[in-house]
């Protein structure tokens, strides 16, 4: 008789237990990791390597049309407390209305160009995700002065602002493993680790863009928002 799994945190908040999606609607600001770069191309091989191990299907794992680096997150819906909120907005705020306001503050923001960061670590305490580092002090000053002017704008400003950790997502945990599947990932992660530090060790971005989501499948820019199930929710009367 097998013993049933233990789920992780990420089921039942944004994902099912056989690996779907649940709706978490959210807006964020991001660059997009193109999945055609020599990072995205390695990550997307990391992935479907992933997948083969016998502790894969542990993971949830996102496709390459959604990589991104995260470079300031904004609103869920889903969590409506006080310090992961806008000061400006109430607690009450449609997503819709949240993101039609940012919309009108966050892209007229400067934000110097290009961005070049390089991978520093292929992290899997939670989830599995590439932590990124600015490759000179002008991009790191840049990313800090751009969040600063964007949390004054916004009003969104979490308590972990000063110590953000820039990173690409590859995929969510959504079963605990056991203590030989854990040395099992170690040892895999760590033969990757050397590669992905290689096709990552300078990433060109493009500028920052608001976006929004339903999901942690899929970003659209903000101008496409509205095409977004959660908001023609949001809309109906």
């Amino acid at each position: 008789m097998t013993n049933a799994p233990q789920y992780t945190r990420e089921v039942g908040r944004k994902f099912h237990a056989d690996g779907s999606p649940r709706l978490f609607p959210g807006n964020t600001i991001i660059c997009f990791v193109s999945p055609d770069s020599p990072i995205g191309q390695a990550a997307g091989a990391f992935q479907n390597d992933l997948y083969r191990q016998p502790f894969g299907p542990a993971f949830a794992l996102l496709p390459p049309s959604s990589f991104h680096m995260t470079v300031m997150e904004l609103l869920c819906d889903q969590v409506r407390v006080a310090e992961r909120w806008s000061s400006h907005l109430t607690l009450d705020t449609p997503l819709a209305a949240a993101d039609a306001r940012f919309v009108d503050q966050v892209p007229p923001l400067s934000m110097p160009a290009p961005l070049t960061m390089r991978v520093d670590r292929l992290l899997y305490q939670d989830n599995m995700t590439l932590t990124l580092q600015a490759t000179d002090a002008a991009t790191a000053d840049a990313l800090r002065d751009y969040r600063a002017t964007v949390a004054s704008a916004t009003g969104v400003r979490f308590p972990n602002h000063d110590t953000y950790g820039f990173h690409i997502s590859l995929a969510y945990q959504l079963i605990e493993l056991t203590s030989n599947e854990t040395t099992a990932l170690d040892t895999f992660c760590r033969a990757w680790e050397p590669r992905l530090r290689d096709a990552g060790s300078a990433i060109s971005l493009a500028s920052p863009v608001l976006a929004c989501f339903d999901t942690m499948l899929r970003f659209v820019p903000a101008a496409e928002c509205f095409t977004l199930l959660s908001r023609q929710n949001d809309n109906q009367p």
